[in-house]
């Protein structure tokens, strides 16, 4: 609100300033006479800033009570439109009341009638089984007196209710005994899948043993062909383990020689040749490395004696 009020005044200001009166030759004027102008310039844009600042005041007044008055406008207009729709929400949920009752009855209506229809229909088969009973006991009429007779006739029966229960006791050990008998049908059923199941997994397990017997039989062939091959090695390897001996026996003799030939030529006493290793093949390295460094200085010397001698025949 601030940074308005300054702006509004600002913008009010740089209008009233320019219309003002032009200014006065001031070439003409002393310098107090200038000042005053400027002060006078001064008190009438003051004057007029709170003429402005007044008039604005004022008029911010109006709008707050303007904007309060709308805000009160507002608030009741609020208000009305939320009744209005809590009014309207309550007439659509009683609405909505009033049809769903409506079409519950219209379904409590329509079940009621099916169940009138299920018991008309149901009243109907009584109806027809009562006439198919009449019309069996018409026709079992004449069984009756077959039983009357049966009964005055058979000495074991006094009435025909006992001829019925010894037919019914009959007929119920008949029942069990064919149910009796088709458990053991089907208990002898059972039996025999188990046995065709049993012999044709022992066909099965001595088809694999059979495949494992052939197996075995091969890695035993195989087996066998091996250790021939084996033995044909081992016999080979005697046979010739004799010359090989005999050539590490000589390569041994003539390591040996050279290491002597070298410790004659070095001059070097037995003590400081160092101990002697136990493994053969050891020893025979360490007299080949021996021999080995020799040879290199050996070589490395006659290299520098040639070369010293070449270079003593090119200053001659």
């Amino acid at each position: 609100m601030t940074s308005f009020m300054e702006d509004y005044f600002r913008t009010a200001l740089s209008k009233e300033l320019a219309i003002a009166p032009p200014e006065r030759d001031h070439e003409h004027l002393s310098s107090t006479s200038r000042l005053l102008e400027k002060q006078r310039e001064v008190t009438e844009a003051e004057t007029l800033l709170a003429n402005q600042k007044e008039e604005f005041k004022l008029k911010m007044q109006s709008l707050k009570l303007r904007r309060e008055k709308l805000n009160a406008k507002e608030h009741e207009l609020r208000d009305s439109l939320a009744n209005f729709e809590k009014y309207i929400n309550e007439l659509d949920s009683k609405r909505m009341r009033a049809l769903k009752r409506a079409q519950d009855e219209r379904e409590l209506a329509a079940a009621k009638d099916k169940d009138i229809e299920k018991l008309q229909s149901e009243i109907d088969d009584l109806k027809q089984k009562k006439e198919e009973l009449l019309a069996r006991i018409g026709k079992f009429a004449n069984h009756n007196k077959y039983l009357e007779k049966t009964v005055e006739t058979a000495d074991e029966f006094q009435e025909i209710r006992e001829l019925i229960d010894r037919y019914t006791t009959l007929k119920t050990n008949k029942e069990s005994l064919l149910e009796i008998q088709n458990q053991r049908e089907d208990q002898l059923e059972t039996l025999r899948r188990k046995r065709e199941a049993f012999i044709q997994k022992k066909n099965n397990e001595i088809l694999i043993l059979n495949n494992r017997i052939g197996d075995l039989q091969h890695e035993l062939e195989r087996a066998e062909i091996e250790a021939r091959r084996a033995e044909n090695e081992w016999n080979f390897i005697q046979s010739t383990a004799a010359e090989k001996t005999l050539l590490l026996g000589n390569v041994i003799l003539a390591v040996r020689n050279l290491q002597q030939l070298v410790v004659h030529q070095q001059k070097t006493e037995k003590d400081e040749e160092g101990p002697e290793v136990e493994d053969p093949i050891r020893r025979v390295r360490q007299q080949l490395d021996r021999v080995h460094m020799f040879i290199h200085d050996f070589t490395a010397i006659t290299n520098e004696m040639r070369r010293f001698e070449q270079a003593k025949a090119r200053i001659g």
